[in-house]
């Protein structure tokens, strides 16, 4: 049987965190090892994940979408290869939680407890970010310019739900945020040749999002491919139809905006503009974006 390290986000889910993880520890107590470490800072599943990497069989991280990002970046940081990582499982237990939507994941522990005993791990692609702060990656997508606008907006408060009823909840602060940016122009290349300049990027690796949102209906996270898609100067009710475009149909169908699939983008602006990875605001440009396919065998449970 393999063994298990549950890394675990005690504050995720408004205090359920803990709760799940014990839950989800109970599930699997036939496994031959089940142990539960929790967070306490922001960054210590990153440091959880790469200390432990090699001792563990199947990492499976307890949180939100931030918590499952930092446990990526963890075992990525290794240098590893990914058969030499521990296999990768997700219990959910944050506020917006799109990796469930994403990849079509249970929530309850016992189902994924009972999941886990039969899944096989699937080579996942990853996409890594290069900025001044050093390396990320990400694992749903990576957003700059006006989404991630939206996003910090979001994560400044952090008092409820992240997902549709976290976004209307925060309207007027979200609306507030869009009609105040200044939107700098961002010039993007897609493998060193020019994609063109625009004013909000989205680097995606898997369909959905948070909010119920689609990106791109036949992205995949096993395609070997990232997907970009560019983003036209709009004010405030045009973003608003962008925003109703993706949660009916996708954003690629948005009149203006522009996809091509990728293994590596480059962002570069000369004003300020912010990016998030996963929902988790990180700095601002220049970043590079790059594909590392089959980097993390993934659990689907």
């Amino acid at each position: 049987m393999p063994n298990y390290l549950l890394i675990a986000n005690p504050a995720s889910g408004r205090g359920q965190g803990r709760r799940r993880a014990e839950a989800l520890r109970s599930a699997l107590s036939d496994a031959a090892r089940v142990e539960v470490v929790e967070t306490t800072h922001r960054g210590a599943a990153t440091e959880l994940a790469a200390t432990h990497a090699s001792e563990f069989d199947r990492v499976i991280a307890v949180g939100g979408d931030g918590t499952l990002n930092e446990v990526v970046c963890g075992l990525i940081q290794t240098r590893l290869e990914a058969q030499d990582l521990p296999e990768l499982g997700f219990l959910p237990s944050g506020t917006a939680n799109a990796a469930v939507r994403a990849f079509g994941l249970a929530s309850d522990p016992a189902v994924v407890g009972k999941a886990l005993a039969q899944a096989v791990a699937q080579p996942g692609d990853v996409g890594v970010v290069s900025h001044a702060g050093g390396e990320r990656a990400f694992l749903l997508w990576f957003g700059a310019g006006y989404d991630a606008v939206v996003i910090r907006a979001l994560n400044e408060t952090r008092t409820g739900l992240m997902g549709v009823s976290g976004l209307l909840g925060n309207t007027p602060r979200v609306v507030s945020a869009l009609a105040s940016y200044s939107a700098p122009p961002v010039d993007v290349q897609v493998e060193g040749s020019p994609f063109g300049t625009w004013y909000g990027v989205v680097v995606a690796n898997v369909k959905d999002i948070a909010f119920g949102g689609v990106l791109v209906k036949d992205a995949d996270p096993f395609d070997g491919h990232l997907d970009v898609l560019g983003i036209p100067q709009v004010g405030v009710p045009g973003l608003l139809g962008l925003a109703a475009r993706t949660l009916t149909s996708s954003l690629t169908k948005a009149k203006g905006v522009r996809h091509r699939p990728a293994t590596r983008v480059a962002l570069t602006s000369e004003g300020e503009v912010l990016f998030h990875l996963d929902g988790e605001p990180v700095g601002t440009l220049p970043a590079v974006a790059t594909l590392r396919s089959g980097a993390v065998r993934f659990l689907r449970t």
